[in-house]
């Protein structure tokens, strides 16, 4: 006769890890579902080691994006969980009049319209709100003394852990813990006076805002819709990077010793071909700054379309005018990257835009304009030349990324408490 088939319950710890790892990443919702299996699994998904090799960088666990009401009007943003991952996050969720900008480390933030300060009923600005979308969460940031001019699209944002670029934190335990917002807003140039832009950090542990610090300059030129938001801002070590118009970027660096300055991007096709996308600034896990843009095979005949990707260089090697270097890298044709019949005008530039990206990683959102598609994002991995649809008439989307996994941490956080009141 033979033996007994092994049950689950006969596996090692080891060997379950072994399986658990072999997940797919990007579907927090498999996890989730394991740790429901038994409390010895959703303790092993629990342990830091594990879960150091479950991901190398936070998962995509949803999405932001600016919804649109009827006529065209914003209406607010709207979270989507990634992958069927709704059992995690409890699905779909509206945010009226909370318009997305940033996520990161876990925390999203938001600027909502508001009453100015000190100004008429009618005039509006903007606050700002950091968001949890597993606890949901929130606080809205007291307005900085003296409030910056920021009524128009002119500014961005971006909220991280309060230990990034320290060092110190790899942003598997950081939810819920202390962050900074970094705000910049710009002033643009006119006949007589320099545009100049400046730039504040929040910090949530000493709940104030730091002294502004400010770049003057002649030549940045502006968005004239920079709707809808979001902007784009990448960090790299202790610096962030915003992405503000089809040539420039600030630099704003957060050590002690804070300093903003201008980033020219790489060079550009020339204007009769040049795509509507902005440059856009990405970091990948090896750490270096690198920007994608879309451009014609042939600047003359403009047959096909193609992503370049450019990196800084790291040398620090600037020229006389303190430009720093681009080095080109490698180009990836776009139609055959996109699923068959998502680019139906692959020779016009503005049929295509880039929309986002997730941070360290090899991930790019694009979005495609088509009579059958409009407005469609599709999410592109760039190593694995995979891509798959995530909305459908959506012009902008901010990928939500994170370590913790809702009903698997929160689990554990009971279970421990309770332990320890048993003990007790």
């Amino acid at each position: 006769m033979p033996p007994p088939s092994p049950s689950l319950r006969d596996l090692s710890d080891e060997l379950v890890g072994e399986i658990l790892v072999r997940l797919p990443p990007d579907d927090p919702a498999c996890l989730l579902r394991a740790s429901l299996a038994c409390k010895a699994w959703r303790r092993i998904l629990a342990d830091r080691a594990l879960r150091r090799r479950l991901h190398r960088t936070p998962p995509v666990v949803g999405f932001l994006r600016i919804g649109m009401g009827e006529g065209g009007e914003r209406y607010g943003s709207r979270y989507t969980p990634n992958n069927g991952a709704a059992a995690a996050t409890d699905g779909d969720r509206d945010l009226p009049l909370w318009l997305v900008v940033d996520c990161r480390h876990g925390r999203a933030l938001f600027a909502t319209p508001c009453p100015r300060p000190g100004a008429g009923a009618t005039s509006l600005g903007y606050d700002f709100i950091v968001w949890d979308p597993f606890t949901n969460e929130h606080r809205r940031l007291p307005w900085p003394s003296p409030p910056p001019d920021i009524t128009g699209r002119d500014f961005n944002a971006a909220v991280l852990c309060a230990g990034a670029g320290c060092g110190g934190c790899d942003h598997r335990s950081c939810h819920g813990g202390p962050f900074r917002v970094a705000l910049i807003w710009s002033r643009s140039p006119s006949l007589f006076l320099p545009g100049a832009t400046s730039a504040r950090v929040y910090s949530s542990e000493t709940g104030e805002w730091s002294e502004t610090t400010t770049v003057e300059h002649h030549d940045v030129l502006y968005l004239e819709d920079r709707s809808p938001l979001p902007c784009r801002s990448v960090l790299v070590g202790d610096t962030l990077y915003f992405t503000w118009s089809s040539t420039h970027a600030f630099e704003l660096r957060l050590g002690a010793q804070r300093r903003l300055s201008i980033v020219y991007g790489p060079p550009r096709p020339p204007p009769l071909i040049e795509s509507s996308s902005p440059i856009f600034m990405m970091s990948m896990d090896d750490g270096v700054l690198r920007c994608i843009d879309v451009e014609p095979e042939d600047e003359k005949l403009c047959l096909r379309l193609r992503l370049r990707l450019w990196s800084r260089n790291a040398d620090g090697d600037d020229d006389d005018d303190g430009v720093a270097g681009w080095i080109s890298g490698r180009a990836i044709e776009l139609e055959p990257l996109l699923p068959d019949g998502a680019l139906q005008t692959p020779w016009i530039p503005s049929s295509v835009q880039l929309l986002g990206a997730v941070e360290g990683t090899d991930v790019i959102f694009v979005g495609t304009h088509s009579p059958d598609h409009p407005a469609a994002v599709y999410m592109v991995q760039l190593n694995s030349r995979k891509a798959r649809k995530v909305f459908d008439k959506c012009t902008s989307v901010v990928p939500y990324t994170s370590f913790c996994i809702p009903g698997i941490d929160d689990a554990s956080t009971r279970e421990g408490a309770t332990e320890g009141a048993s003990s007790a």
